[in-house]
């Protein structure tokens, strides 16, 4: 990155002053940028709303908390889709993101073990929780 101290051309010190303004009225925070997406799989079928709300929510926090933007299946779907259907529309968004997280019942998942086959053929960075 170049940064300028002291401009010696008047359009680069417009420009220079411009990106300060720009930053700090929008409260710019570089990292925001930085961010890697995640994907969180794990079993969803066949489990109470409730359980699975409350396990996608808990990794979700602890991945926020590191700086991670985070795509849960849960949310993107309808709840009265096919399985085929729905696995289409969450390997969309997965396809989108930077790293797989696996949580520690994906085994015992269909979907799961179908998202993290793709990520691994794809050279995606999986990872267990």
């Amino acid at each position: 990155m170049i940064t300028f101290d002291v401009c010696p051309r008047p359009i680069f010190r417009a420009l220079y002053s411009y990106k300060n303004i720009v930053h700090q009225s929008l409260n710019f925070n570089p990292s925001i940028l930085m961010s890697k997406i995640a994907y969180v799989a794990g079993k969803v079928t066949g489990l109470p709303k409730d359980q699975v709300k409350s396990k996608f929510n808990m990794i979700s926090r602890q991945l926020t908390g590191m700086g991670y933007q985070v795509v849960r299946p849960v949310g993107i779907n309808d709840n009265d889709q096919p399985w085929g259907e729905t696995m289409r529309n969450d390997i969309k968004r997965m396809l989108e993101c930077d790293e797989v997280h696996l949580l520690p019942d994906w085994q015992e998942s269909r979907g799961a073990q179908l998202e993290r086959d793709i990520a691994i053929r794809l050279g995606m960075q999986v990872v267990y929780h």
